[in-house]
């Protein structure tokens, strides 16, 4: 009898146990989904954002194609056509966020390699968003580099980056200005594209949260942290990076640091 007891009782032990771990599985996938719905609402409101700008970009060029009056130029033209192909690429990069978003970035957007001018790529993101700017901001180009100088990448994905970059840099600009530019770091056989602000700079407390891919939604001050993980999986991509220049004190500045092909 004494055995039979004690049989039983390890088998309530057991099923106890069992349920116990249960339900702390559950707990831990509800919290998953939780948090997945956060970073699903971040994801949207971010891409609704971003994309505003280059659609606003194409709408307007094509009110200024569409008047009879207006006689242009064939440079003009020319002009027109390149900053509707550069927006309409830029929203098709930001939608392939979405695959990059939905499987953390294993596949999802396929790389398209080839040959552009890292100047005119800096030109034409800070041309692109020279209407996110605050009142009185500058845009500046810092021309570094050499206008032969050509590099070997996703062309889009870059752009996609600098663009996030700059978004950023305008979102907390209130005063001054933001510059765009890159150079070659030759003996590392690396290019290093920047974005410097003078706006108040990243907090110390919020340092350890910019590259993060989502970990924290509950603590995140604005859509700062995600822009920059999304960034940071981008650069990542292509073999490339983001870091914070500690030693920049007017503000802020980015790095994007890629490879050199």
């Amino acid at each position: 009898m004494d055995v039979f007891l004690i049989l039983l009782l390890i088998i309530c032990f057991c099923a106890c146990l069992v349920c116990v771990l249960q339900i702390r599985s559950l707990r831990r996938a509800l919290a998953a989904m939780q948090k997945s719905d956060k970073m699903k609402s971040f994801f949207i409101r971010s891409l609704s954002h971003e994309i505003r700008t280059p659609l606003h970009s194409v709408s307007g060029l094509a009110e200024i194609i569409s008047r009879e009056d207006l006689y242009l130029s064939k440079e003009e033209k020319k002009n027109i056509s390149d900053q509707i192909q550069y927006n309409t690429s830029m929203i098709a990069t930001l939608l392939d966020e979405v695959t990059i978003y939905s499987d953390e970035g294993k596949s999802g957007h396929p790389l398209q390699v080839d040959r552009f001018s890292p100047n005119q790529t800096c030109q034409r993101c800070l041309d692109a968003n020279r209407a996110s700017a605050q009142e009185g901001v500058k845009m500046t180009f810092r021309h570094e580099l050499s206008d032969s100088f050509f590099i070997s990448s996703d062309r889009h994905i870059v752009e996609l980056v600098l663009n996030k970059l700059v978004l950023t840099a305008c979102k907390f600009t209130k005063k001054g200005e933001v510059a765009v530019g890159c150079h070659h770091l030759e003996g590392n056989h690396q290019l290093v594209f920047f974005v410097e602000d003078t706006g108040d700079g990243i907090p110390q407390d919020r340092r350890a949260f910019m590259y993060t891919w989502f970990e924290q939604p509950d603590e995140m001050a604005d859509n700062t942290e995600f822009d920059l993980s999304v960034a940071q999986r981008l650069a990542s991509k292509i073999g490339g990076h983001l870091q914070l220049d500690e030693s920049y004190q007017k503000g802020t500045r980015m790095e994007f640091v890629l490879p050199v092909r």
